[in-house]
C-alpha cells in the first residue's frame, strides 16, 4: 500500500489516482505486487501503466481510444493509444507511431511515451499548437513492448539489468533482444548475436518474438488503400542521449535501399530535433552496426521516417530525472508531429512542391499498384511490370536497351528485372499495365504529372509498340495524356522526365495508369518507370 500511496503522490490525473487505488487494492491477498527500488518509485510498474491509461481514455473518449497491439509471451497486454479529434474514425490524415521499453531495463521510454499522452491530451483545446496537432493528425502510442522483462528488471524491489523478454529459448536460457528481432536486415553483425545468453541476441528466427510479432501485424494494419499511414516514428531508448537514424545495419550513408532525398530529410529532421533538446545527432550505426531494429524495419519496409531516442546518460536514472530529461524532448515531438504531413518538406520549397503532393512514389517500397487491373494483359509474367532493379541487356552490337540501374533508389517499374541469355528471352512481348491505388487531387490549379521513363526497341519495332501514361477518371474513362510509340530504327534505353499538367482532373478521383506495349512482330522493346509524383497546385 506505500507504493499506492506513492503513486498517488505523483500522478496527474485524479481519475488515474482512483483507478490505481481501485486497481491495487483489488489484487488477491497472494499477489505480490512489482516496486521499483528506492530512488525510482516515480517510475511506471505495469500495473500503474495500465491503470492510468484507463483512466486518461475513460475521462477523454473523443480524443483518446485505449486498446492492446497484442500480448507478450506471458500474456499481458502490449497496451497503446490513438489519440486524434475524431479518435473513433480512420480519417484521411497523416500517422505518427511512438513507442517505448523495447528493452525492459531502460523504463524512461515508458515514462517518454507516457508523458507524450499527457501532453496531447492536457493540451488540447488550452494550447493551440497541441490542439492543431490533434485536429489534423492521427497519434498512435504505444506505451511499454516489453512488460514481461520489465516486471521481471524490478521483481522484489531491486533492479536486475534485464534487457531482453522473457521467453524461453531452445537451450533453456531466457530471452531475444526485441529490438534486434525485427525482418528487415535481420542477421548477424556488430552488436547483434547468434548466442542466446548475448543481451543482444537476436532469436532463432526473425519475429519469433510475440511482442515483435504484434509490432509487425499493427504496422501491417495501418496500411491503408495499399499505403502505409504512419509517416513518422520515434523508438525511445536509453541512455546516451542521441537522436539516431537510419539505418543501422550499414555504415554506409545512403545505401542502395535509400535515397539520397530520403537521407538528407532524415538528418534535417534529426538534427533539428538534437538543436532542441541537446541530443547528439548522428546515423544509428555511427553508434554501432546493429540488424533487425525496429528504426530500420519502419524505413526499410515502409519508408517511415523512424529515430531511435536515447534518453539520459546513465543507467537507472533516479525518478528525480523524470521530469527534466522528457521535458526537454517535448519540442522535439512536437516538431515531428508537424512534419508529419510530408517529411521531405523540410528540404525546402522547390522539393515541397515536386514531392509534397497527392501522390509521390519513388517505388522503392509496395503502395498499392495492381498489375493487369483488367486482366487482359497478353504479356508474359516474365515481361510484365515488375517493380525491381534490371540487370543490363544489350545488341549484339552492344547498345544498351535495359541499362543496369534505375534513376534513385535501387527499385523501378520494368518490363523484366531479369536480362536472360539472349536480348529476347525476357523482354516485353504483350501488354503490360500498372494502375495506381485512387488519388483525390485538390482543388487547385497547377498541379502536374512527373515521372521518368524509359522505352527501348530494336529497328523490328514498329507504332504498334508504346509506352503509355494514363489518367483514369471516377467514371472509368481512360485519357492518355502521354506517350512514346516505336519505330523502325533502334533506340537505347535510357532514363528520360516527363510532366504532364492535370489541371482537367483538379478535384477529382483518378487513378494513374502506365501501359507498355510490344505489339510489333519479331521486335524487342523494355521498357521503365520511376519517381512518379504528383506536384503540389500552384493557385
Amino acid at each position: 500500500m506505500q507504493a499506492v500511496v506513492r503513486r498517488l503522490r505523483r500522478s496527474s490525473s485524479s481519475l488515474a489516482l482512483v483507478a490505481a487505488l481501485v486497481a491495487v487494492i483489488a489484487l488477491p491477498a497472494t499477489t505480490s505486487a512489482s516496486e521499483f527500488p528506492a530512488g525510482h518509485h516515480g517510475y511506471h510498474t505495469y500495473a500503474e501503466l495500465t491503470a492510468e491509461l484507463k483512466a486518461v481514455a475513460d475521462a477523454h473518449p473523443s480524443i483518446v481510444r485505449r486498446f492492446s497491439i497484442g500480448t507478450s509471451y506471458k500474456g499481458r497486454q502490449l497496451w497503446a493509444a490513438k489519440i486524434s479529434d475524431n479518435v473513433g474514425i480512420d480519417e484521411n490524415e497523416p500517422e505518427v507511431l511512438f513507442d517505448g521499453l523495447h528493452h525492459s531495463d531502460e523504463h524512461m521510454g515508458l515514462e517518454m511515451t507516457l508523458h507524450i499522452l499527457h501532453w496531447l491530451v492536457d493540451g488540447y483545446g488550452t494550447d493551440p499548437r497541441v490542439t492543431n496537432i490533434v485536429n489534423s493528425t492521427e497519434v498512435w502510442i504505444v506505451f511499454a513492448m516489453n512488460p514481461d522483462g520489465a516486471e521481471f528488471d524490478i521483481h522484489d524491489g531491486a533492479f536486475h539489468y534485464w534487457r531482453k523478454n522473457r521467453q524461453p529459448n531452445a537451450n533453456g536460457t531466457i530471452g531475444t533482444d526485441l529490438n534486434r528481432n525485427y525482418g528487415y536486415r535481420w542477421g548477424t553483425g556488430g552488436r547483434t548475436s547468434t548466442n542466446p545468453l548475448a543481451i543482444t541476441y537476436h532469436g532463432p528466427y526473425a519475429f519469433s518474438a510475440p511482442e515483435t510479432r504484434a509490432m509487425r501485424d499493427f504496422l501491417k494494419s495501418r496500411v491503408v488503400n495499399g499505403v502505409q499511414q504512419i509517416r513518422v516514428a520515434i523508438s525511445f531508448h536509453e541512455d546516451g542521449r542521441l537522436v539516431m537514424w537510419p539505418y543501422g545495419y550499414t555504415k554506409t550513408n545512403v545505401p542502395s535501399d535509400m535515397t539520397s532525398q530520403d537521407h538528407a530529410a532524415l538528418a534535417a529532421i534529426g538534427r533539428h530535433m538534437a538543436s532542441t533538446n541537446g541530443y547528439r545527432p548522428e546515423q544509428a550505426s555511427d553508434l554501432y552496426v546493429s540488424h533487425g531494429t525496429t528504426r530500420d524495419y519502419l524505413y526499410g519496409t515502409y519508408r517511415v521516417f523512424s529515430y531511435t531516442l536515447e534518453m539520459s546518460v546513465v543507467d537507472y536514472p533516479k525518478d528525480s530525472m523524470i521530469g527534466p530529461e522528457t521535458s526537454r524532448n517535448r519540442e522535439a515531438v512536437l516538431y515531428l508531429m508537424e512534419r508529419a504531413w510530408c517529411p521531405l518538406a523540410v528540404l525546402g520549397a522547390t522539393v515541397r512542391i515536386e514531392r509534397c503532393g497527392a501522390f509521390d512514389d519513388d517505388l522503392e517500397v509496395a503502395r498499392g499498384w495492381t498489375i493487369d487491373p483488367d486482366r487482359s494483359d497478353t504479356a508474359p509474367a516474365s515481361g510484365r511490370w515488375t517493380r525491381g532493379n534490371p540487370q543490363r541487356s544489350a545488341t549484339s552490337s552492344g547498345v544498351t536497351l535495359q541499362p543496369d540501374g534505375v534513376p534513385s533508389g535501387s527499385s523501378a517499374f520494368v518490363t523484366g528485372t531479369r536480362a536472360g541469355s539472349s536480348i529476347g528471352e525476357f523482354d516485353l512481348d504483350g501488354r503490360t499495365t500498372a494502375r495506381s491505388r485512387s488519388i483525390t487531387l485538390p482543388v487547385g490549379t497547377g498541379q502536374r504529372l512527373a515521372f521518368r521513363w524509359l522505352f527501348a526497341h530494336t529497328a523490328s519495332s514498329s507504332a504498334d509498340d508504346h509506352l503509355r501514361a494514363i489518367v483514369e477518371d471516377a467514371s472509368g474513362t481512360q485519357t492518355v495524356v502521354w506517350e512514346r510509340t516505336g519505330s523502325a530504327s533502334t533506340v537505347a534505353g535510357t532514363w528520360g522526365s516527363a510532366s504532364i499538367g492535370l489541371d482537367a482532373w483538379a478535384g477529382q478521383t483518378i487513378h494513374l495508369r502506365f501501359e507498355a506495349q510490344d505489339g510489333a512482330a519479331d521486335s524487342t522493346v523494355e521498357a521503365g518507370v520511376d519517381d512518379v509524383r504528383i506536384t503540389r497546385p500552384t493557385t
